[in-house]
This record gives C-alpha cells, structure tokens and sequence, in this order.
C-alpha cells in the first residue's frame, strides 16, 4: 500500500524552521497561541492540531523528524533543510532543499523513498501530458487498492504525489523528468539491434551472441567492440532476413570466448554475450519501420533507412519509443522510455501519402498508353486495394487491360541496385500440380561443398527470395493465367502464409561457387512470406481453365474487366513501358502497405455507414450460408480507408466497388440456393432512388440473375 502525503512538503517549512528554533516540542506547543501564522491560507482553520500533525508525519516519512513521549525533534537532515527555510517566503522548496529531500528519498531508509520511486517510473512511462487523474490511476493499479474510488480521490492523490516529485526537483512542472529524475531511477536498460541473417538460427539455440575481437586484417570493428557494453537485463532485437524476428534479455554480460559458429570466415578469438531468445509471433518487416524513425536513428541504418553490414549497434530512446506505440508485441519486451523521448512524429519529412502515390501511379499509367473508361476508378482502386491486402485477382476478357494494368505497377515499383525489375510475369502451366511448382523442392540429385541441401529454385521463387532480400521496395509478382492449373494445389502456402504470416519458405542463400542455391542451415527454421511481396494473378474463363474456390476469392480483391462496344477505339496502340516512380514514392508504397494500423488511424469518414451496409449485406448472404468474416470485414475496411486517402471520400463510390470485389465474388451455386440473395443484394445496390445507389454492383448482380436463371448457376467470373 503506498504512503500518501497529505498536503505540499513547503507547506510544513514554517513548523520545522520553529522546531529547529525551540529543538524539540509537542505539536501543541509548536502551534502556540496563533496557529494561522503557521499556513499557507488565511484562517480560521478548523482542527490546525491535525493539519499540524500531517505536515509533521509527512516530514518523518522523509526522516527529517522523529517523535518520542516529549515530541517531535528534528533529525541532522532535517535541521539542514530547516536551516535553509526563507521565513520572508517560506511556502517554496529552493535547490538546497530539494537536494536534501532527494538525498532522503534515494538513502533507503525514508520510508517514502520506494513510493516516491514507483511514481517516478509511472511518471515516466505516463504520455508527456498526463493528468494527475492519470497519474493517481496509474498509482492506484500499482498499489492494487480498491479504496480509491470518487474521481476526485484520484485526482487528489496524484495531484499530491506530483507535488512531491516537483518539490524534490525530479520532475519539472510539465511533468518531465529532470536529470535529478533520471539520476535518481538508476541506469536505464539498453536496446540494441543485431544484423545477424545467417547466423541467427544457431546463436538463437544456442541463446548468445558472439563477435570477433578482430577482422581477417587484425583490426578491430566498431561494431564489434559494442559487445563489451552490453550489460545483464539489456534488450537485443535480432534481424535477420528482412525482418525483426526476435527479441532477447541479456543475461550475462560480454565474456571471452572463441568463435562457436563453426564459420571460418571469422577469427577464432572473440566475445560472447549470454541472452535468451524470444521469437515474435509476427516477425516485423523492415519497411513496417517508419523510415523517417530509421533515418533518425542512424547506424544501424543508412541514410536512405536501409540495414547497414554492421553487427551489434544501441538503439536511440526515441527509435525505441517508436518501436514501442507501433509494434504491440515488440513493446512487451522494450523496457518503458521516458516521456521526453517520446515524439509524436520521428518522420524527418512529411510523410508520404496515398494521394501523391496515386497521382504518380496514375500519371504513370497515362503516359504508358494505357486507357481504360472514364469514371471507372479501376486504377485507384487497384492501388487502394494492393495496399490493403497484397494479393488481387483481375479477371475478365482476354485483351482487356488485365496483364498490362499489372505490368505498369510493376514497371512503376523501378528496379534494385542491379538493374533488375522489381516485378516479373510468370506463365502458370497446365502441369503445375503441386508446391514445387512456385516454391521449389530439395534436389537429391545434386550435392554442395559444404554438404548443405541443394535446392531447385523455379523463376517464381528466386523472385520472391529477391523480394526478401530487399525489404524496403515492394515487389510484384504477376501470375498469368493463373488458373490454367488448380490454384489451390500450387498456391496453398502462399495462401497460408499470406494471412498466418507464419514461415512457409525455405531459408535459401545462393552459393556462388556452384552457381546454385542451397539451405542456409539444415537446423534453421522456414521464413515467412515477405511483406513487401505483392501478387497478382490474371484469369481468363473458358472450357481450358479451372473455377476458383470461395478460399482463394475470400483471400483476394477480384476485379473483372470488360469491354463494351462504344469503349472499342481504332485509335489505341499498344501500351509502352510506364516511367518508373522516385525512389521514395516507391518505399513509401512498402511502409503503407505493411502498416496493419492505418486504417485505424486514418479511417474513411463515413466508416460507420459503410459497416452499417456490410452488416445487410452479411445478413443476406447468411441466408445461402454464403456470409462472409472478419477478415472480409477488417480488408473492405482497410480498402475504402485507402481509397478515401487517395482523394475520393465518396462512401458510396467506395462501398460499390468494395462489394463488387470482396463480396460478389463469393456469391456462387445453384438458382434455388442463390437466385434469392442476388435479388436481395440488388435492392440494397438500388437503394431508395430511381438511379441505383451501387451502379457497378447493380449491374453485375443483374447479369449474375440473368446467367443463373438462363444456366442455373451461376459464379462471380464469365
């Protein structure tokens, strides 16, 4: 249970200096025959005796007073603190004073030193405008008491406490710690980040770190030599392969030890730090880290925010603060930042916004020749809805735009350091039956020098190990006529690991030796699915094709071209390459689409009516037992967050093309079973006026009525 002063220290200032004037004497007869003079107030004062009594139990608590059978009598810190009390003005705490209260609070032995403690930290940890409600909340769950209940208690109880650590100097008026403050907590745990990629797996079971006191040249390395400042309770982020993957408690600090990783390529002599491992549920991607954050804090990264080749590199406060509001499951291991280390935004310029991507994006598609009808919005809401989700489907007529609409985005995303695009166009085969197909297989057939498994890494799959070797850049994936083969047979771990964000690829590096790619460690578990990788297939629907199962629509944005006869121009040539984007457009595009919490924080503004409409819609398809799920619910959401962003804020609009996409494209059976909920979801597409309030969706369901009464059945695709 934790000590409560009961009023301002300074306000008893007037009973010490008389204390320390007659040596020692009851509370009575320190009030003498005019009590008033003693306090702040004016009179009268009801029960001045009590008041008199707090002020005093306040100040033993600080152990400047002791009390025995003859009264109260002041201690050697208290006739120093009494000594420096300004009788002209005596209801302030100058430095002198607050010295000797702070000296009281850190000795150990004053029994509010360890609650003045506790407040301090939930000082710190408090937002940089924190009430004193706040704080006697925050007070209140520590102490786990069920006694403070009336509002006014908590803001009684912080505002006391607050005085308390201003009066001691260890906090400012504002609320910040002072460097009294952070004095008096202690030393802070360090943060660090570890570059480690190929030795993650062994240094993660083997629960250390090591590093080589010296490179092949005998010269020692910065980032090296960091290893001697790590100290037990530290906390290590571990990177590797494009992403955050783990964090660690140092549990010893740095030792000498020889190199434990069976690699020739380092020294024999080197240092070891001893710290537990914790994988993420969810590793964090490179390009999820705010860039302006990365920039700021410097090394371990570039001035473009990209990983350096160093190896162990302490985190700066405020990249740790950042670390901490983005990433709820990293914050459960960072040790709490003080407030001043906290900043709204650590962007070093404004960040980029949808708009601007998708102006550029637009203009791009323009200057390539590509036209599509006016009024369709299919560009915008091809961008809007690969940075909701990153994976869309693009069905329709052969000739239509489907391929080439990718291929711009693709050609918009540039090309890495090599030259090499960041987007390619994979023809799906008939015979591709199974995994292998897209993500390779183990080659018994061929051998490596080091012993490790060989493994055949088909085109797709030496793109997406591209993909995640440079996190910052999105990076596109086109499948052509993906559904010349069963989907689900070659796709089933992409789709699994698209939305687990659990591991599904080997963990493959290129031996330039044998010119082949082998498995980076037999021990080393898969890697996830890169964030930065986008995908999009084309479908065309004929007697050749395969239909796609709810499960594979339900994890994509479908959009369907058509082509009708006044839209035919003899005057369109065949689209040239789109002009690609600037640099920081396109690593905008990869922070925006691995931001889980934009939509949340930049809602569209209508986001209660379009719930509203989805949750009709949701009712009528339960009827066919067709209903869509949370994920349906949270990717329309996150769509039409993005596609108000780019400059349409038009609900309607927004929700048209979100059904047509999301929902419709689950609709599908027999007449007897479908034919119902089509005609249902075409009233709510019609809305209450005569032009119908979800044009686009209205006119498919009408031709989705028109198919299945004709066929009796009937699916999203024609």
């Amino acid at each position: 249970m934790l000590n409560i002063p009961t009023l301002k220290f300074s306000y008893g200032n007037l009973l010490l200096a008389r204390l320390r004037e007659v040596g020692s004497a009851t509370t009575t007869e320190l009030l003498g025959d005019m009590p008033g003079q003693l306090f702040k107030s004016e009179g009268p004062h009801e029960n001045p005796e009590r008041r008199a009594r707090d002020c005093l139990r306040f100040a033993r608590m600080l152990d400047l007073v002791v009390e025995d059978e003859r009264g109260w009598t002041l201690t050697e810190p208290g006739d120093d603190y009494a000594a420096k009390v300004d009788l002209s003005n005596p209801w302030i705490v100058d430095e002198v004073q607050a010295g000797v209260l702070r000296h009281q609070l850190s000795r150990g032995g004053a029994p509010l030193g360890g609650d003045a403690k506790i407040a301090l930290q939930i000082v710190r940890d408090l937002p940089a405008d924190f009430s004193n409600d706040d704080l006697g909340r925050a007070l209140a769950e520590h102490a786990d008491t069920g006694q403070w209940q009336a509002d006014r208690t908590f803001e009684s109880q912080g505002a006391r406490y607050r005085e308390l650590l201003v009066e001691t100097g260890l906090i400012n008026g504002r609320g910040e710690l002072t460097d009294h403050g952070v004095v008096f907590l202690g030393p802070q745990p360090s943060v660090w980040w570890v570059n480690q990629g190929a030795t993650y797996a062994k240094e993660r079971d083997g629960g250390f770190l090591w590093a080589p006191m010296l490179n092949k040249a005998g010269r020692p390395q910065y980032h090296w030599d960091t290893m001697d400042e790590v100290r037990e309770g530290d906390v290590v982020l571990h990177y590797s392969n494009g992403s955050l993957r783990a964090a660690s408690h140092v549990t010893a600090a740095a030792r000498p030890a020889p190199n434990p990783l069976d690699d020739q390529a380092w020294e024999a002599a080197g240092r070891l730090v001893e710290s537990q491992y914790q994988e993420l549920n969810e590793p964090v991607a490179l390009a999820a880290i705010d860039e302006g954050a990365r920039i700021k804090q410097g090394s371990p990264f570039t001035v473009a925010g990209s990983v350096q080749q160093v190896y162990l590199v302490r985190l700066q406060a405020e990249f740790v603060s950042e670390l901490t509001q983005r990433f709820p499951e990293l914050a459960t291991h960072l040790p709490p930042m003080p407030a001043g280390a906290r900043s709204t935004s650590t962007s070093v310029e404004a960040p980029m916004l949808p708009p601007e991507l998708f102006h550029d994006f637009a203009l791009a598609v323009k200057a390539s020749g590509l036209r599509f009808p006016a009024g369709s919005n299919l560009v915008r809401s091809f961008l809007s809805s690969l940075l909701a989700k990153p994976f869309a489907i693009l069905t329709g007529l052969a000739g239509s735009g489907k391929t080439q609409l990718a291929m711009r985005l693709g050609e918009w995303f540039g090309t890495d350091e090599h030259g090499r695009h960041r987007h390619v166009v994979v023809p799906v085969r008939p015979d591709w039956t199974g995994p292998e197909s897209m993500f390779g297989y183990e080659d018994a057939l061929r051998t490596s020098a080091s012993g490790a498994p060989v493994w055949f890494v088909p085109e797709a799959f030496e793109f997406v190990l591209r993909a995640a070797s440079d996190p910052q850049y999105p990076y596109l994936l086109i499948l052509d006529e993906m559904n010349l083969a069963h989907v689900e047979r070659y796709f089933s771990d992409f789709l699994s690991g698209v939305e687990s964000r659990r591991p599904v690829l080997p963990d493959l590096v290129f031996d330039q030796q044998s010119n082949q790619w082998i498995v980076r460690d037999v021990e080393a578990q898969r890697l996830p699915l890169p964030r930065n990788l986008f995908v999009v297939g084309t479908v065309n629907v004929d007697e050749t094709t395969y239909m796609f199962s709810p499960k594979v629509l339900d994890r994509a944005f479908t959009f369907e071209f058509r082509v009708t006869s006044d839209e035919l121009d003899a005057e369109l040539e065949r689209p040239i390459a789109a002009p690609a984007a600037e640099d920081q457009r396109v690593r905008a595009f990869a922070s925006l689409a691995e931001s889980d919490d934009w939509q949340r924080e930049h809602p569209h503004p209508a986001r209660d009516q379009i719930v509203s409409t989805l949750r009709e819609a949701h009712a009528i398809l339960a009827r066919a037992n067709q209903e869509f799920g949370h994920r349906t619910l949270y990717e329309i959401l996150r769509f039409c967050a993005f596609f108000a962003g780019t400059g349409d804020a038009d609900v309607d609009t927004a929700l048209d093309l979100a059904i047509m996409q999301k929902v419709l494209p689950k609709v599908h059976g027999s007449r007897r079973r479908v034919e119902p909920v089509l005609t249902e979801l075409s009233a709510l597409a019609q809305g209450a006026g005569s032009a119908p309030r979800l044009p686009i969706t209205h006119a498919k369901i009408a031709r989705m009525i028109d198919s299945v009464r004709a066929n009796q059945f009937v699916s999203f695709a024609e």
